[in-house]
């Protein structure tokens, strides 16, 4: 039977599970493994508990907990269901289930007990087992191949499995090390305070240890990546790319752990370092499974030896969209300028433009490896990176999720923690609602999906006054209610490579003139939404004008386009336009703060979040350690 159900539960499991992981590095780091007290499952014995930061945190983790929970699941009863005869998938997907039950009951211990430093490194390892059971299980399903004969392998498998239990093990000292917070017993780098033995106390024993291990691990990979440098063949390739890609992300996270140190352990870089190393363990059981299927002896073929390949530079400018994000930084940079707060600095805005552009790219990085198959059926998308081939789809999620990771630690660092939060709940839900569960399911996808375009006005307000106010989230539902129409003429004109791909596009399920119907239902919905700000005082009338004729012509397109009887040049028209509107609008709101008079001084209303002191600076970063 197909396997790609369970090739597709498999790898979506395994990203949540690294999610997962990351999470529970940052509910440690900021200390909100108690935000919820001593209940377990549920938060302060409620399910829906007020948000304050530690809790968000902490329940977070928990709400993910419960998507791998399902996942997981479903892969163990999927392979039960419809591969009980297939070994070779049932095996790994039934140890990922009962790791998961272990994992599950350790959370309980977790919290029940306090967080002993103990309890916490195992529930860590664990995690990374159910990570890597996923894993196997999903390239397993990918692949027909078998594993070569252990006489036949290439002679550099038994250094690929000493280098993955060691690569563990490092893990494993490196938690131990955060959890009992050694990390402050060796300063400096790479020596402990300018020495090479450290002093004789037991937590810097602990921390130079880990040191050494990571230090041997860097050189054994080395070691690794020189002995599969002239591999050829299909296998060797990847073999040799494999083990190029592990040098990589190692030696990032020797340079995220130097940066670490040197700066004092600042909880931005700690959450990288636990990212990186969590990559690293990841390419581990990639190069893993790839080694046991390399043969000794592999003829090389004449279009192998050259291995000639367009920019890979281009290819992962390619995977970041670079077109769309642009409109999506300007309705980030334009609200930073409206807030009642001052003019944004310089660095300010230069933070957030470079931070949300790594939190877009790596979403839609990651956008492109789940939408790999269908975008191989469409003739706009199949030039792509992962669907030409030119990028291995394991790629593509690895660079999306280490953007991702940067831009939350830059935003951490050099912004705030709620921009971070809120620009990461964009990332999740433009891949986890939009991508993964509505694209391909409801033609409603686009209408529920489209909130998470919507985020970017929320974190560049959030960026400058350090809350969300009404007239955040007025720019929210301007462009809630801006996308179905602008996302609805592109579908119109390509709906029949929609129908190819098997999306259900609205055209598709209820036909043009009911989409034309409800393209100018939202419009209609949209024109007063525009003037909320105006109304609240909040803006003055040259954003009022600019919101009113800027309006007047997206309905008057979209009139014209349920008059005409079918698809015509208005609707790509139309598309174009409405990217113009909401640059056009935004920029509105930036140039209406220059005009003299028209504005309201009523302050905007505050939702349920703590305002900043007066003397705090908007663009100092908070900790929990400042709390």
């Amino acid at each position: 039977m197909d396997p790609k159900l369970l090739r597709r539960l498999a790898w979506t499991g395994a990203a949540f599970t690294f999610l997962l992981i990351v999470l529970g590095g940052i509910v440690r780091i900021t200390g909100s493994g108690l935000g919820c007290g001593e209940h377990w499952p549920n938060c302060n014995g409620r399910w829906f508990p007020p948000l304050d930061l530690p809790t968000l945190i902490e329940i977070s983790h928990r709400w993910v907990a419960a998507l791998v929970t399902i996942t997981v699941t479903s892969v163990g009863i999927v392979a039960w269901v419809r591969h009980r005869n297939e070994p070779r998938i049932r095996n790994p997907a039934t140890i990922a289930f009962v790791l998961l039950v272990v994992q599950v009951l350790l959370g309980a211990i977790t919290v029940k007990l306090t967080l002993p430093p103990s309890v916490v490194v195992v529930h860590l390892a664990n995690a990374m087992l159910v990570l890597a059971a996923l894993l196997v299980t999903a390239m397993r399903a990918s692949t027909t191949q078998e594993a070569v004969p252990a006489g036949e392998r290439h002679p550099g498998h038994p250094l690929a499995l000493v280098t993955a239990g060691l690569g563990f093990i490092v893990i494993l000292f490196g938690a131990l090390t955060a959890n009992l917070h050694a990390g402050w017993y060796c300063a400096g780098f790479p020596l402990c305070d300018g020495k090479l033995t450290p002093p004789t106390v037991p937590l810097a024993l602990i921390h130079w240890t880990h040191r050494l291990l990571a230090f041997t691990f860097v050189g054994v990979v080395m070691a690794l990546a020189w002995t599969a440098r002239r591999r050829r063949g299909p296998a060797g390739l990847r073999y040799r790319r494999m083990t190029a890609a592990l040098l990589v992300v190692s030696l990032a996270q020797v340079a995220v752990a130097a940066a670490m140190v040197l700066n004092t352990l600042p909880p931005g870089l700690r959450a990288l370092h636990l990212f990186t190393g969590t990559s690293v363990w990841a390419v581990l059981v990639v190069l893993l499974f790839f080694s046991r299927r390399t043969p000794a002896v592999e003829a090389e073929s004449a279009d192998t030896a050259g291995d000639a390949r367009p920019s890979v530079l281009r290819d992962l400018v390619t995977l970041t969209k670079p077109r769309i994000i642009s409109l999506l930084l300007v309705t980030t940079v334009f609200p930073m300028f409206i807030t009642g707060h001052g003019l944004p600095s310089v660095g300010l805005v230069i933070w957030v433009v470079i931070a949300g552009y790594l939190m877009a790219g790596g979403a839609n990085a990651i956008n492109m490896w789940f939408d790999r198959d269908i975008d191989d059926r469409m003739s706009r998308t199949k030039l792509r990176p992962v669907p030409s081939g030119r990028m291995p789809a394991w790629g593509a999620l690895v660079f999306g999720m280490a953007l991702g990771a940067s831009s939350f630690a830059l935003f951490w660092a050099y912004v705030n923690p709620l921009s971070a939060f809120l620009a990461l709940a964009g990332l999740l839900f433009y891949v986890l609602v939009y991508t993964v569960w509505l694209k391909r399911w409801t033609p409603q996808n686009i209408v529920i999906g489209g909130a998470a375009g919507a985020f970017p006005p929320l974190v560049g307000w959030a960026a400058m006054a350090g809350r969300l106010d009404l007239t955040a989230i007025y720019l929210f539902a301007i462009i809630f209610y801006w996308t179905p129409p602008h996302f609805w003429a592109l579908a119109l004109i390509k709906q029949g490579e929609y129908a190819k791909a098997g999306i259900p596009m609205m055209p598709l399920v209820q036909g043009e003139h009911r989409t034309k119907l409800q393209m100018l239902g939202y419009t209609v919905m949209l024109l007063p939404l525009t003037l909320l700000p105006w109304i609240s005082g909040d803006l003055g009338l040259f954003y009022a004008a600019a919101a009113v004729l800027l309006g007047a012509r997206l309905l008057w397109y979209c009139v014209r386009l349920l008059r005409e009887p079918a698809v015509t040049p208005t609707a790509w028209k139309m598309y174009k336009y409405s990217l113009l509107y909401l640059f056009l609008l935004f920029a509105a709101m930036g140039v209406d703060r220059a005009v003299p008079f028209g504005h309201g001084n009523r302050p905007p209303e505050v939702l349920n979040l703590p305002a900043p002191p007066p003397s705090a600076a908007p663009t100092a970063p908070e900790t929990f350690h400042d709390r």
